[in-house]
């Protein structure tokens, strides 16, 4: 199964399709969601700095993986291709999750948190999706994908940074919910019930994600408000399993 949007979607049908690819990708969601839930364990013993970079480093990670799985790949291909885009995919660490890992660990910085993941989140699924043809290394890859996140949010970026808002909310919601009901169950302990929530709910966020990438693809060729868009640049809304 893949995401193929034509249209663009309001919050409500975003959300759905969100859904409906976690339950048929159910398997590769939770593959998705494991890096996330044990670097919350890590943070348990690390120092408060090297936990920003370790969660920013696991959601980059989850959110490129989730990006290929959301266009059709396998968990295994995913990751494989996650692998290989590795220097892009660092270098975005720095210019993409450490802000936002920074921001959102305060609560009083959720706003810009998701402002900045409103603007600049779609280059991780844009590096892993999408090809410059005239790129001619890794750094003009870099480049394209920046570039092209920004022109992807412009062509509606209150609509992105809404649904960036939505997701996060509903990660934080649900996050606090399920930890709750699972330190009771099976007498787990707190620290262990928040990393299966973890494990569980950050592949809904970043597939979320993923379909926001997708649909705000679209909404950029209907308002033509995409100026790296070429003619001659194919760029897919699915992506065949190899």
């Amino acid at each position: 199964m893949s995401t193929t949007i034509h249209r663009p979607l309001g919050l409500s049908e975003l959300l759905a399709e969100t859904i409906r690819l976690y339950g048929h990708r159910f398997g590769a969601a939770i593959g998705v969601g494991l890096p996330i839930g044990g670097v919350f364990l890590a943070t348990l013993v690390t120092p408060p700095v090297v936990d920003i970079v370790i969660v920013a480093v696991a959601f980059t990670a989850s959110y490129a993986a989730a990006a290929r799985v959301a266009a059709g790949d396998s968990l295994a291909e995913a990751w494989a291709q996650a692998g290989l885009r590795a220097p892009i995919l660092l270098v975005l660490v720095l210019v993409v999750a450490v802000p936002f890992a920074l921001a959102v660990t305060q609560l009083y910085l959720i706003v810009p948190a998701v402002a900045w993941l409103g603007l600049m989140g779609f280059a991780i699924p844009v590096a892993m999706l999408e090809q410059d043809p005239e790129a001619k290394n890794w750094f003009h890859c870099l480049g394209h994908a920046v570039s092209r996140s920004v022109a992807l949010a412009r062509a509606e970026y209150l609509h992105a940074v809404g649904v960036s808002a939505a997701l996060v909310m509903v990660y934080i919601v649900l996050g606090i919910v399920l930890a709750s009901t699972l330190v009771g169950f099976a007498d787990n302990g707190r620290e262990i019930a928040v990393a299966i929530a973890q494990v569980i709910l950050a592949p809904l966020f970043v597939l979320g994600l993923s379909v926001l990438y997708f649909e705000q693809k679209v909404r950029a060729v209907s308002s033509r408000s995409d100026p790296t868009r070429r003619p001659d640049a194919e760029v897919p809304d699915a992506v065949d399993p190899e």
